[in-house]
């Protein structure tokens, strides 16, 4: 089998396994299918569940407890020798015990409240947590479908040229079998053909490596194949920089991640400040018992008796510490220092954040206007092409010219579609940062 035959072959491979049991797939399709398969999603909405069940009065310390206890004891007494005890001799005496006890902590410096706030916060932060993979698998989704949509058109381009080199390559070949041409032209556009086949063939690879990306994210298998049916056409939005800023400060999600643990560090040294107050607990119970008690070896016939009581309590009790060590106050000194830790933080991520949007803005900015003048290149080498090819066909040109013609417009065409792709990123990269992407998906 020659060269070109078996790159053929392979060619036409790629084509068939690219085509078969191929099911319609949109960007919105493909979000929906991320949200709901990706193991990263699954994974943090078991956090949110455990957040949400922390969330309440029991967990922060309010509720009173309740505990059943069951008691047996048994001991001997000899009172051989105590002539003051009402049970001379030797006396045995069994006793089981039945308590229900409550305790309940009335005040401990606002503690209950300050945990209540506290788990609250947890959960809030815990959702948002959530949103933040939540929005990078939107993100990384988004991505991953139009990376793969560049790659299908890459190849839609280079097939399209090596149709053309086949015809000519066939046409070469039946003039060259009858006589009416030199090997020159004919030699050309087999190694055209030869180029545009190992193209097309890596080419092809690109966009499988590229589904393939995509059915990662989505946490479909690997062979799971789709036809992407959106297009690159992409508008440009017009963006004002003073306003991205704004909606960065307002409703990027990190950030907001940030204000809750600031939160929770507030809430912290209030927790820490509470140990300086009094702790006041109500402890309420019954214990019913009953037993019995034998004399052993009397000889009086009444040796044993049975006994049966009832005993109620209640009390409160008022426990402060006055000297623990000054570890209260330096406990409290710790959280300030945290909550100052938490805020510098905060400070940096603004700071990073705003250099961030700069930086995204301005290039967005500029591949705008590098997307447009691509765009023209492309319309103007289409435009070569075509006039090219009629000029060889007319024998106005060479074959080298015509293969020089042929290359800046598959250049062009390439690069325009790298260039409107780093667009459309760098798109939703400003909305990825200012927390506009989640909305808008």
């Amino acid at each position: 089998m020659t060269t070109m035959k078996k790159l053929l072959l392979i060619l036409t491979i790629f084509s068939t396994a690219l085509s078969i049991g191929q099911t319609n797939l949109t960007v919105q399709q493909a979000i929906e299918k991320a949200l709901e398969n990706n193991y990263q999603i699954k994974l943090v909405n078991a956090n949110v569940d455990i957040a949400t069940k922390q969330n309440n009065w029991g967990s922060a310390g309010f509720s009173p407890t309740f505990d059943l206890n069951l008691s047996n004891a048994a001991n001997v007494s000899d009172n051989t020798n105590n002539p003051a005890s009402f049970f001379p001799g030797k006396v045995f005496n069994d006793n089981l015990t039945l308590s229900l006890d409550m305790n309940w902590t009335i005040f401990n410096g606002f503690g209950v409240r300050i945990n209540k706030a506290r788990f609250e916060k947890l959960e809030a932060q815990t959702k948002g947590n959530a949103m933040v993979v939540i929005e990078n698998t939107i993100y990384e989704t988004i991505i991953a479908y139009y990376t793969a949509v560049v790659q299908s058109r890459k190849l839609k381009i280079v097939e399209d040229l090596l149709v053309y080199s086949k015809e000519k390559l066939d046409y070469y070949n039946l003039k060259s079998e009858l006589g009416t041409t030199s090997s020159f032209d004919l030699l050309q556009f087999e190694n055209q053909v030869l180029t545009d086949s190992s193209n097309s063939i890596i080419q092809a690879l690109a966009l499988q490596n590229a589904k393939r990306n995509l059915n990662l994210v989505m946490a479909e298998g690997v062979n799971v194949d789709y036809k992407l049916v959106e297009d690159l056409t992409f508008t440009v939005p017009q963006l004002n920089y003073s306003e991205l800023k704004e909606k960065m400060m307002a409703d990027n999600l990190n950030l907001k991640n940030q204000y809750f643990n600031l939160q929770l560090q507030d809430l912290n040294i209030k927790a820490k400040k509470s140990a300086y107050y009094p702790v006041v607990s109500l402890n309420i119970g019954i214990r019913p018992a009953v037993g019995y008690i034998e004399l052993i070896n009397s000889p009086n016939p009444i040796s044993t008796t049975n006994t049966n009581s009832l005993n109620y309590y209640g009390n409160v009790t008022a426990r402060y510490s006055i000297f623990n060590g000054w570890n209260r106050k330096r406990n409290v000194q710790i959280a300030e220092i945290q909550h100052s830790i938490s805020s510098l933080q905060t400070d940096e991520m603004k700071l990073k954040l705003s250099h961030q949007l700069k930086g995204t803005y301005e290039m967005y900015a500029m591949q705008t206007k590098i997307e447009d003048m691509t765009m023209k290149r492309v319309l103007n080498a289409k435009q070569l092409w075509k006039i090219g090819k009629e000029k060889y066909d007319l024998g106005l040109i060479n074959v080298f010219n015509l293969n020089d013609i042929k290359t800046q417009f598959e250049q062009a065409t390439l690069n325009y579609y790298d260039r409107l792709f780093d667009l459309l990123k760098t798109h939703y990269d400003v909305l990825k940062v200012t927390g506009q992407i989640t909305q808008s998906f």
